[in-house]
């Protein structure tokens, strides 16, 4: 099996990989293995979409379950008995062009200074009248232990969420099914749109129209197991993580 390495600080992971008979190379892996964090695992399908994924948590960060030991996780990778997961993506049209996202897609105002408003509709069909905030978060399932959590304290096992980041008026979030389509209508900016982690942001001003709903692509990822195991320990954060 060919597998590409993404990391910094690997130390003797390579070494785990080569032992366990795997073949590290430059392009055309048949899986792309990410070495850190969530960041480096969805910036890992933003560089090269469609090929399967393997997440695996650095030592320096991560005190690992016996299951999920380097070592041990690269013997089943190479044996095959990691199980492939289809993770929902997300995709979002703006002012001509389209942007996919593991985690969320954010609206975010372009001047700290002052708020957006925008109202929101559901299969074009207002759902809100305008609203004053500081933007909305657009999130899948995997997502919604990022930026979505901090914002509402709670995540989702389903759907698509919508989350409402620092509204004048009390609301709560949404959680919207797969096949719905969310509209972000902009009527007074700037704003910002990101996805996920990507560097290149894009701008928007008054009467942006943004589309969001689930992606034609999907996220395939192997041994999703590791990523969301109750048994390993953050270094620095040690409470459970999901």
């Amino acid at each position: 099996m060919r597998v590409l390495i993404l990391g910094e600080d690997l130390g003797s992971f390579r070494d785990v990989v080569s032992d366990a008979g795997l073949s590290i190379v430059e392009d055309q892996p048949d899986v792309v293995i990410s070495y850190g964090g969530d960041g480096r695992f969805i910036g890992a399908e933003r560089v090269h979409p469609g090929i399967p994924k393997v997440g695996v948590r650095h030592e320096a960060t991560t005190n690992k379950c016996p299951a999920h030991q380097d070592d041990v996780f690269m013997a089943r990778l190479r044996e095959g008995r990691l199980e492939e997961t289809l993770l929902m993506k997300l995709e979002a049209t703006f002012n001509g062009g389209r942007a996919d996202a593991v985690n969320d897609i954010i609206v975010r105002n372009g001047d700290v200074r002052a708020a957006v408003r925008f109202r929101l509709f559901l299969n074009d069909l207002p759902v809100t009248e305008e609203l004053i905030a500081d933007g909305v978060i657009v999130c899948t399932p995997f997502g919604s232990s990022a930026y979505f959590r901090s914002v509402t304290r709670t995540v989702i096992r389903t759907g698509i969420g919508v989350a409402i980041n620092n509204c004048t008026d009390l609301l709560n979030h949404l959680v919207i099914g797969e096949d719905e389509e969310i509209r972000v209508r902009l009527t007074r900016g700037p704003a910002t749109l990101a996805t996920d982690n990507d560097p290149d942001t894009h701008q928007l001003s008054d009467g942006a129209d943004i589309v969001v709903k689930k992606s034609a692509h999907s996220f395939r990822v192997l041994g999703v197991d590791s990523l969301r195991c109750s048994e390993c320990r953050y270094v620095h954060a040690p409470r459970r993580r999901y």
